[in-house]
């Protein structure tokens, strides 16, 4: 069996298991995760009791997530999004659906980041995200779970473990979409070298997974 059919029958499998948090129509977005990613990173939350979860680049299965901590009872969700509209729709169902107890979003434009590889290279606004992410881990603790999911282009997600890495908990899980795509395999390689992180990818999902080291 082919990668492209085990994916497709992989999320046909994950749309089933999604079926007691589609509560209501949601739109299906070009950057979110596939079912079956959504449904590993689920996984994870749970298996892994994460409490703690902030996500990279959001869409409608930011709100899946939400509603899954609605449902558990516990956790919280920071995301962080560059996009003005998707931010502003996402934090908008969240409001809608009661959810703004659990989850949160956060619009930060892109700009030029001193961790980023290139000279010019861009990322999340650098004191934003640093004062965001400071008051989140104040008030909740350390992070448990990252989600990396954008920025969507060439290396830009590099920073996020640069700038990150100080407020993983340890044993914190690092996943990483789009990992079959070769700018993400190079992070992921970087990341790697420099972190002590290893990343193991399951190739139906695209979705590469580390554990962060105490």
């Amino acid at each position: 069996m082919d990668d492209a059919l085990a994916r497709e029958l992989a999320d046909l499998s994950a749309r089933q298991r999604l079926g007691s948090l589609d509560t209501e129509y949601l739109p299906c977005l070009s950057g979110d995760l596939r079912p079956s990613a959504l449904v590993a990173v689920m996984d994870e939350v749970v298996l892994g009791a994460r409490t703690v979860l902030v996500e990279l680049g959001c869409g409608s299965t930011s709100v899946m997530l939400a509603r899954l901590l609605r449902q558990r009872g516990f956790g919280h969700l920071l995301s962080i999004e560059h996009d003005e509209r998707m931010a502003a729709f996402v934090a908008s169902q969240l409001r809608r659906e009661g959810l703004a107890a659990v989850a949160r979003v956060v619009h930060a434009p892109l700009s030029r980041h001193p961790a980023a590889l290139s000279r010019h290279g861009q990322w999340y606004a650098p004191q934003l995200v640093h004062d965001e992410v400071l008051g989140y881990v104040d008030r909740f603790g350390l992070v448990d779970l990252l989600l990396v999911d954008g920025p969507g282009f060439g290396d830009s997600r590099y920073p996020a473990l640069p700038v990150l890495r100080a407020v993983l908990a340890p044993g914190a899980t690092v996943l990483a979409d789009d990992a079959d795509r070769p700018d993400e395999q190079a992070v992921l390689t970087r990341w790697s070298e420099e972190f002590g992180l290893e990343f193991r990818t399951t190739p139906r999902t695209a979705l590469a997974t580390a554990t962060a080291l105490a």
